[in-house]
């Protein structure tokens, strides 16, 4: 039993040690390669991660007649807060090889508070436009309002996000996607984003009231919900059930106005923390990359995921197979690193008797056409 006490506080002591380092940040060097500078940048900041920070230990510690059996989990968890490059060379074969030092620093809470830090992410993440769509109901005055979208837009391009002018949006006003969308329709959302040449897209509603009034004051009330979603593939990357704003005025106007703004700076900065986590993951590990083959019957199906789950291509970690319709076959990749690099592997090397061509590439999504 002391044995046991003993190692736990040694690994509570070590996980303290590690959670002190990451709040505060640190310099590292990582070195990476790959077939593109991008490539190998990419690795080498994942390498950056795990050598800066080490690893979160947890320990379950078994004790037999014979043997003492310590199972040690670790998982590096980190963000590249600023890094620059001191040697780069590419061989004869083409291959890059890249060291970089880099400050590693708290995946979330550091580059919520820190402008470069996010910068650094959005870079990462190819700056990803973004459109908003709120569906706003305000009961106080029975007008048509947008207190909440015109809120949020100003709060994401104050972060420094890529955001789509809401007067291109408006424009598709009256059509069946726009509206099924405000809806809250995943799919007529990412369309919409895709025409307007946006990356992801924020869906939701807001209905803005009065809680009555109290010695000449309104209480303004207003409740939001929003989604976030990849106009590429429809998957939802952030999720805020709902959001509350409260504020009294002697108008009741102003009242509605100041709690839908209350609500909708809680629900961004919601989203945005959701955004941050998600991506400096992605960063720190894989993203998922939807490829879908064109030209394809059941046996090229079959051998096409063969090839990937043989990670002949460098970077990819997981593959799996995902539907086979009409000649068009998709996939999910687990690939560690940007989806350019994906491209470049798969451009460079095919499975004996299975010829195909990178033909579009579009946020996480990757085209491949077979040649006949």
């Amino acid at each position: 039993m002391k044995v046991i006490l003993h190692m736990r506080t040694i690994i509570t002591t070590i996980c303290l040690i590690l959670s002190f380092a990451l709040a505060q940040g640190q310099t590292a060097q990582g070195t990476g390669y790959g077939l593109t500078k991008d490539a190998a940048i990419e690795q080498a900041k994942r390498d950056a991660v795990e050598v800066g920070l080490g690893a979160f230990i947890s320990s379950e510690t078994i004790v037999t007649a014979t043997s003492l059996s310590d199972n040690i989990y670790s998982k590096a968890q980190g963000f590249i807060k600023t890094f620059k490059i001191v040697s780069e060379s590419q061989g004869p074969d083409g291959l890059w090889e890249i060291t970089i030092d880099a400050e590693v620093t708290q995946m979330l809470d550091q580059v919520m508070q820190d402008e470069a830090a996010l910068q650094t992410l959005l870079n990462a993440m190819n700056r990803p436009r973004i459109i908003f769509m709120i569906r706003e109901e305000n009961l106080i005055d029975n007008t048509p309002t947008d207190f909440a979208e015109t809120k949020l837009l100003s709060m994401f391009y104050d972060k420094g996000f890529d955001v789509v002018d809401r007067q291109l949006v408006q424009a598709l006003k009256g059509q069946q996607d726009y509206e099924q969308a405000l809806a809250g329709n995943v799919s007529a959302a990412a369309k919409i984003a895709s025409m307007l040449g946006a990356e992801v897209i924020v869906i939701g509603t807001a209905k803005i009231s009065s809680g009555g009034e109290f010695y000449g004051m309104t209480s303004g009330q207003a409740d939001i919900n929003g989604k976030i979603v990849r106009a590429d593939t429809g998957e939802i990357l952030a999720v805020v059930p709902n959001a509350h704003g409260k504020k009294p005025h002697i108008s009741p106007s102003t009242a509605g106005v100041n709690a839908t703004n209350e609500a909708a700076g809680n629900l961004g900065t919601d989203i945005i923390r959701q955004l941050i986590e998600k991506w400096s993951t992605q960063q720190s590990n894989f993203i998922k990359v939807y490829i879908v083959l064109k030209n394809a019957d059941f046996m090229s199906y079959i051998t096409f995921e063969s090839f990937l789950k043989a990670q002949t291509v460098s970077g990819i970690r997981n593959a799996y197979a995902k539907s086979l319709n009409d000649g068009v076959a998709e996939f999910e990749v687990e690939f560690e690193g940007k989806l350019q690099a994906l491209a470049m592997g798969l451009s460079r090397t095919s499975p004996d008797g299975l010829d195909f061509k990178v033909t579009g590439l579009s946020g996480n999504r990757l085209t491949v056409e077979i040649i006949q």
